[in-house]
C-alpha cells in the first residue's frame, strides 16, 4: 500500500513530516495535498512516497483528502536547497519551502487558485467562404497560441461565428501580465585591456566564486553582459541579482537592449499573480534571462550557466525575517549544483568577501580605474565650522553655490539625506517630553505630506495631536530634518528648479521607482533628493554634483558594521557624479571631517580602509575573525523575555562560544524583546548547538539570525 510523508505548517512538528495513506490518489514527491490535522483541513507538501504494509504502523494512518497538483511544483534541487536553508538558518523546513515558492504555490492552510482567462486558438480552415473581416482576423491571429477575448473583440466583434465553424476554438489559460517595456540603448562596447584580462580570467562551466572589485565607472556591467552573452550562446540561463528594486529597471534596460530578448523580472513590487507568472515562464524555459532582487535567487532554472550578484556589499541581500538567509549563501549553493560561476561585483566589497579573495577562497579580479572618466572632485565641509560661521548645517553656503552653478549650466544634482519624513524628532514644548510611538520604544516622525505622525518601525500613523494631562492638545515643537523638509527648503531657495524626491514614502506605489528614475534620466527633474537608495548603481551622465548631507548619522550607529557601511555609502554616492563627459563633484557635509572612513572614501582607497578596519575587527573579534549568531526573544510580557533567554541558555551546549547577554532591546510592535549574541570560530558547531536547543524550547517568539548584518 502506498503512503506519503507530508510537511505542514504546524509549530509543534518543526521539521517532522506526518504520514498519510495515498488512498488511491496519484501522489508524487513535490506536490501539494489536502490533509486532516487535529480536525483541521490543511495544505501540506509531499516530501516522500513509499510502499509499506498497513501493519507496519502502530497507529491508524489517515488518508489524504486530495491532491492539488498534477505535477511537482518544486524540483529536487530546490528541495535540497530548502533543506540546506533549514539547517543554516535554524528554521522550519516548511518555512524555507514557503520562502522559495511564490505565494500562489506555497503549502499553507489556504490556497488561492491562479486567475484564469478565456481566449481563442486557431484550429484550421473549412471549405466555406470567408468575409474580408474574417480573412483579416484569421491572417492576424492564426500563428498565435492564445488570443484574449478582449483582443479578439477589438479586431472582429463576431468572432463567435468562427468558433461555430470550428476555425477557432475557445480555450482557457492562467492570466498573464505584461510588464512595462523600456526604451533602451546600450550598445556593446569594446573591452579595455584591463577588462579583457578580467574577462578571460572567468572560467565558464565551472563552479567557482569570483569577486570583481571595480571602482565606480570601471566597466563592471559591460563585463557582466559579455560573460552573459557567452553563456546564452551555450543555451544556458543567466541570473542578474541587484539589491534594490530601484536598480532593477536600469539592469533590465541594459540586458534587454543588449540581447533583444524578453527578460523575466522578479522582485517584491510584483503582485502574487505576476510573481507566479514569472515563476512559470522560467520553469517552462520561456526565457533564459532573469533580473531581480533577493527572491529571484530561488527561480526554478533547468540549466543555469551564470549568476551575477551586483553590489554584493549591500545589506538588502539579507532577509530580515525567518528564515534569515543571505542571498550569497543561496547563490553559492546554486552555483555548485549547476556547476556554473558566481560573480560578486562591488566598488566596496564586504570585508568578509575581500578577505576571502585575499585568502584564495574567491578569485579576486580588480578594475582599479574608470573608463574614459576621471574621478570626481571631492570636497569635505566641516559642518561645525559652518555653524560657527552662522551658516545652515543642512545646506552650507558652499553646497548652495555648487547647486546654483549646476542649475545655471542645466546640469543635474543628487542630494542624499538618509532620513525620510519632514521632522525626525517631536516633543511637547512645555514638558520637553518626546512623542513616542504607542507600540514601539521609538520617537514619532512628522510627515508634512498628509500631515501625519508616523513610526518608521511599525508604520503606525495618526493625524491626532496627543493630549496632555489637562486633556488639551500638546504644543508640539520639532527638530531634525528629513527628505520632505529638505525638498521644501530647496524649493524656497531655487523657485524655478524642478525637484524630485525618492524615498520609501514616494516609492510605495507600483512602478514608482521606474517613474522617478525615468523622469530624472529625461531631465524632468533638476535635483533629486533621496535616501541612500539613490546612492546605488545609478548611471545618469548629466549628474555632475552629488551632495551627501549629515553622513554622521550613519557613523553614529553603535554597530560593528557602521563604519564599513559609511565608507561604502560615500564611495557609492561619489560614483554617481561625473559619469558622462562632464567633470563631476562630490560635497560631503560632516561634523567628523578627519574620520578615517570619510578620508579613505574621498581618496578612493579601499585597500587602506580594509587594512585599518580589519585591525579593529581583529581586536574586537568580530567577523571575519569570528562568526555571530543573534537570538531574539519576543513576548508581550516584559518579564518573560529575559526568562525565555535564560531558559534557552540552560539547554544550549555553549562549548567553544562566548555569550553576550541576555540584554533588553527596545519594544517593537507591542512586543518586548531580549537578545543573546553568540560568538565563535566554528560556525557549523555553533549552528548545531543552536539547532538542538531550538527544538527543545518553546519556539514561539524566537528569531534566529546566523551571521547578522547588524546588531542594532
Amino acid at each position: 500500500m502506498e503512503y506519503c510523508k507530508v510537511l505542514i505548517e504546524e509549530g509543534f512538528l518543526f521539521n517532522e513530516p506526518l504520514t498519510y495513506a495515498c488512498a488511491g490518489y496519484d501522489v508524487q514527491f513535490g506536490v501539494r495535498v489536502w490533509v486532516n490535522v487535529r480536525n483541521r483541513r490543511m495544505m501540506g507538501f509531499v516530501v516522500d512516497v513509499f510502499t509499506a504494509e498497513p501493519d507496519t504502523f502502530s497507529y491508524a494512518v489517515k488518508p489524504i483528502d486530495g491532491v492539488i497538483d498534477q505535477s511537482p511544483i518544486i524540483n529536487h534541487e530546490l528541495f535540497q536547497l530548502a533543506e540546506k536553508m533549514s539547517v543554516k538558518t535554524v528554521s522550519p523546513l516548511i518555512r524555507c519551502l514557503q520562502t522559495i515558492l511564490p505565494n500562489k504555490l506555497r503549502p499553507r492552510t489556504t490556497s488561492q487558485k491562479p486567475k484564469k482567462e478565456l481566449g481563442l486558438r486557431f484550429i484550421g480552415l473549412d471549405d466555406q467562404k470567408l468575409t474580408l473581416k474574417q480573412k483579416a482576423f484569421i491572417e492576424a491571429f492564426k500563428e498565435e497560441d492564445f488570443v484574449s477575448l478582449k483582443k479578439a473583440r477589438k479586431h472582429y466583434s463576431n468572432y463567435n461565428a468562427l468558433i461555430k465553424r470550428n476555425i477557432f476554438e475557445k480555450i482557457e489559460r492562467e492570466v498573464r501580465y505584461e510588464h512595462q517595456t523600456i526604451e533602451n540603448h546600450y550598445p556593446k562596447h569594446k573591452l579595455t585591456k584591463a577588462q579583457e584580462d578580467v574577462y578571460h580570467a572567468l572560467k565558464l562551466n565551472k563552479s567557482h566564486t569570483y569577486l570583481l572589485h571595480g571602482v565606480t565607472g570601471s566597466g563592471k556591467t559591460e563585463l557582466y553582459l559579455q560573460w552573459a552573452e557567452s553563456v546564452l550562446q551555450k543555451g544556458k540561463s543567466v541570473l542578474f541579482l541587484v539589491p534594490e528594486i530601484a536598480l532593477t529597471p536600469q539592469m533590465i534596460e541594459r540586458v534587454s537592449s543588449r540581447f533583444k530578448e524578453d527578460v523575466a523580472i522578479y522582485h517584491s513590487s510584483l503582485n502574487d499573480q505576476e510573481k507566479y507568472e514569472q515563476y512559470l515562464r522560467i520553469k517552462n524555459n520561456e526565457t533564459q534571462i532573469v533580473v531581480g532582487t533577493r527572491s529571484a535567487v530561488f527561480m526554478p532554472f533547468e540549466k543555469l550557466g551564470l549568476i551575477i550578484l551586483d553590489e554584493e556589499h549591500d545589506t538588502s541581500y539579507k532577509q530580515s525575517h525567518m528564515p534569515m538567509y543571505h542571498t550569497l549563501d543561496i547563490a553559492e549553493f546554486r552555483s555548485r549544483y549547476h556547476n556554473c560561476p558566481l560573480v560578486l561585483g562591488s566598488a566596496s566589497p564586504r570585508l568578509e568577501s575581500y578577505a576571502r579573495g585575499l585568502r584564495g577562497l574567491y578569485t579576486l579580479l580588480e578594475l582599479p580605474h574608470r573608463i574614459n572618466e576621471s574621478f570626481p572632485t571631492v570636497n569635505i565641509i566641516d559642518t561645525q565650522q559652518a555653524l560657527m560661521n552662522r551658516e545652515s548645517s543642512l545646506l552650507t553656503d558652499e553646497l548652495v553655490k555648487a547647486i546654483a552653478l549646476r542649475l545655471k549650466r542645466r546640469e543635474q544634482v543628487i542630494l542624499i539625506l538618509n532620513r525620510r519624513g519632514y521632522m525626525t524628532f517631536l516633543k511637547d514644548k512645555n514638558t520637553q517630553e518626546v512623542l513616542m510611538c504607542p507600540h514601539c520604544d521609538v520617537s514619532l516622525n512628522y510627515h508634512k505630506f498628509g500631515n501625519v505622525l508616523k513610526c518608521h518601525q511599525c508604520d503606525y500613523q495618526t493625524k491626532e495631536i496627543p493630549k496632555g494631562k489637562d486633556g488639551q492638545p500638546l504644543e508640539i515643537v520639532g527638530s531634525g530634518v528629513g527628505t520632505q523638509r529638505l525638498q521644501e527648503q530647496l524649493q524656497k531657495m531655487f523657485e524655478n528648479a524642478r525637484i524630485g524626491r525618492m524615498d520609501r514614502d514616494t516609492t510605495s506605489r507600483k512602478h514608482a521607482h521606474e517613474k522617478i528614475l525615468s523622469d530624472f534620466n529625461q531631465h524632468k527633474y533638476d535635483i533629486l533628493v533621496g535616501t541612500q537608495m539613490i546612492a546605488k548603481g545609478l548611471d545618469i551622465p548629466n549628474v555632475t554634483l552629488v551632495g551627501i548631507l549629515n553622513i554622521d548619522t550613519a557613523l553614529a550607529h553603535e554597530d560593528f558594521r557602521s563604519v564599513e557601511e559609511t565608507f561604502g555609502l560615500i564611495l557609492q554616492a561619489a560614483g554617481r557624479s561625473g559619469r558622462g563627459d562632464k567633470k563631476g563633484e562630490v560635497i560631503i557635509q560632516t561634523f567628523n571631517p578627519d574620520h578615517y572612513a570619510i578620508n579613505y572614501a574621498v581618496h578612493n582607497k579601499y585597500k587602506s580602509f580594509f587594512k585599518q578596519e580589519m585591525q579593529y575587527r581583529k581586536l574586537a573579534k568580530y567577523p571575519p575573525y569570528s562568526y555571530l549568531i543573534s537570538i531574539v526573544f519576543s513576548d508581550k510580557d516584559e518579564s518573560m523575555v529575559i526568562q525565555d533567554a535564560m531558559d534557552f541558555l540552560a539547554v544550549l551546549d555553549d562549548d567553544g562560544m562566548s555569550i553576550m547577554g541576555p540584554s533588553l532591546l527596545y519594544k517593537l510592535k507591542d512586543m518586548h524583546r531580549s537578545r543573546i549574541i553568540l560568538k565563535g570560530i566554528d560556525l557549523s558547531k555553533m549552528i548545531e548547538a543552536v539547532y538542538d536547543a531550538y527544538q527543545i524550547i518553546d519556539r514561539k517568539g524566537v528569531r534566529i539570525d546566523v551571521n547578522p548584518m547588524s546588531l542594532v
